[in-house]
Parts: C-alpha cells; sequence; structure tokens
C-alpha cells in the first residue's frame, strides 16, 4: 500500500480533548494545528489510493462529534519562480514584468511534454486533490442548507453524480 500525504481542512479550531478524540478516532497518521488559514488536519496516510486515504480520513474525523472536513487543501497554484526549470526571462521591463522569447518558451514546454508519465501523475493527484475539497464543500453547504426542500433536492443530484 502506498502513503499519501495531503491537508483537510477542518471546520474550526479543535480543542485538546477533541485532539485526543480524533488520536482515538484513528486519526495517529495526522498532525493538527490551528492558524492563521484555520484548523488543518495534515495526513499521512496510507490506502490503495489517494482518494481512499481522504475518504477515510473523512471518516474519521466525522467520529468527533461537531467536527468535520470542510475541504482539501490543493497547492495546485503556482507562480513563475516556483517552477524551477522556467527559462530565464529574456528582459524585465522597469515595471518589474518579465517578458520571454517565445522560442525558449516552446522549447521548454516541449521538453515538458517529453515527461509525460511524470506530468501525468500530478495532473492526477491535483484532480483527485480538488475533486475532494469540491465534494467537502458541497457536503458542508448541503448541511447548513436551511431549506429541508433544497437540501434533499441538492443531496440527490449529489447522488446522481
Amino acid at each position: 500500500m502506498a502513503t499519501y500525504e495531503f491537508v483537510l481542512k477542518l471546520n474550526r479550531e479543535v480543542t485538546n480533548d477533541e485532539i485526543e478524540a480524533l488520536y482515538e478516532a484513528g486519526l495517529d497518521d495526522a498532525a493538527v494545528e490551528t492558524g492563521p488559514l484555520g484548523a488543518l488536519a495534515d495526513f499521512s496516510r496510507e490506502a490503495p489510493s489517494l482518494a481512499e486515504a481522504i475518504a477515510s480520513a473523512v471518516r474519521d474525523v466525522d467520529k468527533v462529534p461537531g467536527l468535520r472536513a470542510v475541504g482539501v487543501e490543493c497547492d495546485n497554484m503556482v507562480a513563475a519562480a516556483d517552477i524551477a526549470d522556467l527559462p530565464k526571462p529574456t528582459l524585465i521591463t522597469t515595471g518589474g514584468e518579465r517578458v520571454w522569447d517565445w522560442q525558449q518558451v516552446a522549447g521548454w514546454l516541449a521538453e515538458q511534454k517529453e515527461q509525460p508519465q511524470a506530468n501525468a501523475a500530478v495532473n492526477a493527484s491535483l484532480h483527485v486533490l480538488a475533486t475532494a475539497d469540491r465534494v467537502l464543500a458541497a457536503r458542508d453547504a448541503l448541511r447548513t442548507e436551511p431549506d429541508d426542500s433544497a437540501r434533499k433536492e441538492f443531496g440527490r443530484l449529489l447522488q446522481d453524480a
């Protein structure tokens, strides 16, 4: 079985008693913290797939009354500086805008396409994380929807997926 690393966003700050309850519920593979981004549970979980790792972690969080996962951190946004092999810009304007030579960029893109397995694996993981984040947001929205008929109809839509 593989080990998957991911971060669940929790609905609120977690008390020390709840951290203990989470550990007893099976979250011995997570570090729970509260900071400027809210309460997070950082997992390193063994499972047959990333989706199963996330789903089992969510179910474990649900075992603690009043606590729930409301999202998954998905760091799929990068700045040009974060891409290590991006060619250096040809020019930087006085305003700080970076400008690249199209031939250099086209060559760099062609090199990236030569690594389809590595790129496909990263893209697949990012897709699973993004999907999990959306599902958890929808689940949280349903739980807080005051209109029973709307909650039932939208719940059916999720079941139809």
